[in-house]
């Protein structure tokens, strides 16, 4: 009998609030607490798409090559640093299963502001709104990774990314994405946005280039070329002109 895809990882130890550092385990995704209150949606229904279409057998491939991060602290909580995205995408395509993590630190000990000082001194936490507002106090951040709001501008600069206008390895600064969503924020406002009535945060890209495809495209061209120029040197991943 075939396993489902909630039980893929049955072979791996439950984690525990006393799991040792470095040891893999695999914990629910309700149990996973993020550390950023915002995605960007059109990365993550990509991701989604992609994930629902996968046999138990290349999803259980596919995950242990991208094994999520956790710090344990809290009294007990499991929070993840890395692959919000791909958090995301597994609850929207397979609901509630068990996912591989790696504890990197185990701070059960630790707790309340001590904690969160501790998160932020490793740059382990991003307590910044979709729309950039912040830092707020952590406890105003999202328990669940489907309470994640979207924020198009981390979209944006995914779409950036994928079309090599920065580059991200294992020297990137951790939220390297937000950082440069941030840079967008502030220089590229597409036409939707200006006439957007309701529901506005829920605003995709996708739905821009359907709706819009000439601001849609002159404005990615735009994302990009800010993205080589000098005003965007600073931001990690930087491989345009720097002089």
């Amino acid at each position: 009998m075939s396993k489902k895809t909630n039980d893929i990882f049955d072979y791996l130890p439950k984690c525990a609030p006393d799991t040792a550092q470095g040891t893999q385990a695999r914990l629910k995704l309700s149990q996973l607490k993020p550390t950023q209150n915002a995605v960007g949606m059109d990365e993550v229904n990509t991701k989604t798409k992609k994930i629902a279409s996968k046999s138990d057998k290349k999803l259980e491939d596919y995950l242990l090559q991208r094994t999520i991060p956790i710090i344990i602290g809290n009294n007990g909580q499991y929070y993840l640093i890395d692959h919000h995205h791909l958090a995301t995408s597994l609850w929207l395509a397979k609901g509630d299963m068990y996912v591989p993590v790696e504890v990197t630190k185990n701070w059960n000990p630790i707790e309340g502001s001590s904690f969160w000082r501790a998160m932020a001194a490793n740059n382990w936490v991003y307590p910044f709104d979709a729309m950039g507002a912040g830092p707020d106090n952590p406890a105003t951040l999202k328990q669940h990774v489907k309470d994640l709001d979207n924020d198009i501008y981390r979209s944006l600069s995914w779409v950036v990314r994928s079309d090599y206008g920065y580059v991200k390895d294992p020297n990137n600064a951790i939220f390297a994405e937000f950082k440069w969503g941030s840079f967008f924020r502030t220089r590229v406002i597409f036409h939707a946005q200006l006439s957007c009535e309701k529901k506005c945060m829920e605003m995709t890209l996708a739905d821009i280039e359907k709706d819009d495809p000439d601001d849609y495209h002159e404005k990615i061209a735009y994302a990009l070329y800010l993205a080589s120029s000098r005003e965007a040197a600073g931001l990690p991943g930087f491989v345009g002109r720097s002089n």
